[in-house]
């Protein structure tokens, strides 16, 4: 059951948001403090607490119902509508990064450093383009991946050739990209150039806050020949850089938000996504390690967002209290309904647990031990198919598997404050398997305390850069 939720914020203003209504409203503290009996309060509130409760907006709201059963038309019709193919093309790797998925600070079920076999890899092209030709879809992105992408250019080159030549007299806008630690960029920036590959370039800031990031033979910090590479980009391919370049930085103990932000928009005039280190599957000989590397992204941008004004343009966006902000207007309020008309026009629409994709929902990734899942973030243990002379894709299993955690998963999800603007994919979720006992702890899971806390940081970021939300007529 949940119930509605007395807040406040870092100013001090007291908040009610009536969990029924989705609605929020400005409140005298004195009203928390008589729906919560702390003290004696004036007679007035006490009057006023009770219209407000018989207008039933201290009311709750029964468990939320889901729906578990997926369908098999479901998981076929996210399959034909996949518009982006990633392959994972090596696991090899010019640098040692001292926080590497593969590396030792993280549990890993790749005991043995793979390239894709190439073979393998043109047998799914095949059949996503079959896909994409049969239901006439307008784009087809392919993505590489790795370890070091350009590790393993020779693959790249062939699935760029062999998507060129399948998609030749059939008009489908084809679309490169590549996520790369920018080490190797000079000795194949011709290629990329000439294929409009878009860039997803691993820079952590300056040197010190890219310290983390050194080749494998000799341990040195990478930072120069990433900036020799770019600054190269930049001065010889003007346009491509300006269209096609973008940056992912990791936060840790060696940068920061500011660094990170400062840095790279004044060089380069780009603001960069910004990753915290995965939390989960840290080897446990390896956690003093990961603690000592570690760096929260909330307390370094509240850090970031005291120096305002003087904050780097446009990077409110990216702020996960932005992002928070964002999800809350759009799922808790009156806007859920513009966002999500359906729920106006049918009676009743049961959404699934969690934020979980529904099979190939939009993405099929192929790794390097050639099975296939969602995207590149989930376990290798949750496979929904493999790529060998043919492509294995049992529709009727991973409807079946996603059913069954669907409903086992179901009774957390209604425990949440938070489901309407899920966004945890059960299958990166440590030790699903113990669903049935107390072992199993949702990421995102907020009961009313931490929803409460949640509120507070939301209407304390509104009220003070409220001014963002304001749409430009």
């Amino acid at each position: 059951m949940r119930e509605s939720v007395i807040h406040s914020s870092a100013n001090g203003n007291a908040y009610l948001y009536d969990a029924r209504h989705m609605f929020s409203m400005l409140i005298h503290p004195a009203l928390g403090k008589v729906h919560s009996k702390l003290t004696e309060a004036d007679s007035y509130y006490h009057k006023k607490h009770a219209y407000l409760q018989a207008h039933d907006f201290y009311g709750s709201v029964k468990p939320p119902d889901f729906e578990t059963e997926l369908g098999e038309n479901v998981v076929k019709n996210n399959l034909l509508n996949s518009t982006k193919i990633v392959f994972e093309v090596t696991d090899h790797c010019n640098l040692n990064c001292a926080y590497c998925s593969l590396g030792e600070l993280y549990e890993t079920e790749k005991n043995v450093r793979k390239n894709l076999n190439s073979r393998y890899a043109i047998n799914l092209l095949k059949y996503v383009f079959d896909l994409q030709v049969k239901q006439k879809n307008g784009k087809l992105m392919i993505d590489f991946y790795g370890g070091e992408p350009l590790a393993n250019i020779r693959l790249i080159k062939k699935i760029v050739e062999a998507a060129n030549q399948l998609n030749a007299g059939k008009a489908l806008e084809l679309e490169f990209s590549m996520t790369t630690n920018a080490t190797l960029l000079d000795e194949h920036i011709h290629f990329l150039v000439s294929n409009q590959f878009r860039l997803a370039i691993s820079l952590d800031g300056n040197a010190e806050g890219h310290s983390y990031r050194t080749f494998a033979r000799d341990n040195k910090n990478s930072f120069r020949k990433v900036i020799e590479n770019l600054d190269m980009i930049q001065r010889d391919f003007p346009s491509y850089f300006a269209g096609n370049i973008s940056f992912i930085s990791i936060l840790h103990k060696r940068n920061s938000v500011k660094s990170i932000y400062n840095f790279i928009y004044n060089r380069y005039q780009q603001i960069p996504e910004i990753m915290q280190l995965n939390t989960g599957f840290i080897n446990p000989a390896k956690k003093e390690q990961f603690e000592r590397i570690f760096q929260n992204r909330r307390k370094s941008e509240e850090e970031y967002q005291d120096e305002a004004p003087g904050l780097v343009p446009g990077t409110h966006e990216k702020l996960i209290s932005y992002n928070e902000a964002n999800r809350f207007l759009r799922s808790f309020s009156v806007n859920f309904y513009l966002s999500n008309i359906h729920y106006l026009l049918y009676d009743r629409v049961i959404p699934v647990p969690t934020g979980t994709c529904k099979g190939f929902e939009g993405k099929i990734f192929l790794n390097t031990q050639h099975n296939l899942f969602p995207c590149e973030k989930i376990s290798y243990k949750y496979a929904l198919g493999r790529v060998n002379e043919k492509v294995i894709i049992d529709v009727p299993a991973i409807a079946k598997k996603h059913s069954f955690y669907f409903e086992k998963i179901k009774k957390v999800c209604q425990k949440c404050y938070a489901f309407k603007s899920c966004s945890i994919c059960m299958w990166t979720i440590e030790n699903l398997e113990k669903l049935d006992n107390e072992e199993l702890v949702c990421p995102g899971f907020q009961d009313h305390e931490a929803f409460a806390k949640n509120l507070d940081r939301i209407f304390s970021f509104l009220e003070k850069i409220r001014m963002i939300f304001y749409e430009e007529k």
